[in-house]
């Protein structure tokens, strides 16, 4: 697990991600063991989503997709959290 945190990993498990599942997922970068960890960790986590989004939009864009700031906040959102809250707010099966 430890080699998870490096950068070329965690951009090829995100790009992997986003290819198979869209914005289905909660992004998770972080190996952090403590909390004094977490605030670099996060930075750098957030440098590797901000590049991997900018790769898919531009592979979008290059199709003629026009891309809208509504569609990045969607998107971020989702990925940072808001894909878990919309699969735990489903209802369960009748």
């Amino acid at each position: 697990w430890w080699y998870c945190n490096n950068p070329s990993v965690v951009s090829e498990v995100t790009s992997l991600r986003m290819e198979l599942l869209g914005t289905g997922f909660t992004f998770q970068a972080s190996s952090a063991r403590v909390h004094d960890q977490l605030i670099y960790k996060w930075i750098h986590s957030r440098a590797l989503l901000a590049r991997a989004l900018a790769s898919k939009y531009s592979e979008l864009m290059a199709t003629g997709w026009r891309l809208s700031r509504g569609d990045i906040r969607r998107d971020v959102s989702r990925l940072l959290g808001g894909s878990f809250e919309e699969f735990i707010a489903k209802p369960l099966g009748d």
